[in-house]
């Protein structure tokens, strides 16, 4: 079996800091509307897409793996 356990925990690092930094930007002590410029700033330099993606082929993979477990051990 491949381990792909650092790419799986960098994955998890960037989208766990992309939403740390939106629910910070989100609760931050401004304005609404000043707020939500920001936010769209943000979401427009960050590639949201990619970032998507990449996360649900690593969800993907981990479903698979769970399953290839799940199958060794009922056997």
């Amino acid at each position: 079996m491949h381990d792909d356990g650092g790419s799986h925990f960098l994955e998890g690092l960037i989208l766990g800091g992309l939403v740390g930094a939106a629910l910070g930007i989100l609760f931050a002590p401004h304005a609404g509307e000043k707020t939500r410029e920001q936010l769209k700033k943000k979401l427009q330099e960050m590639d949201l897409d990619d970032v998507i993606d990449r996360f649900m082929e690593a969800f993907e993979k981990g479903k698979t793996e769970a399953k290839k477990v799940e199958k060794e051990i009922g056997d």
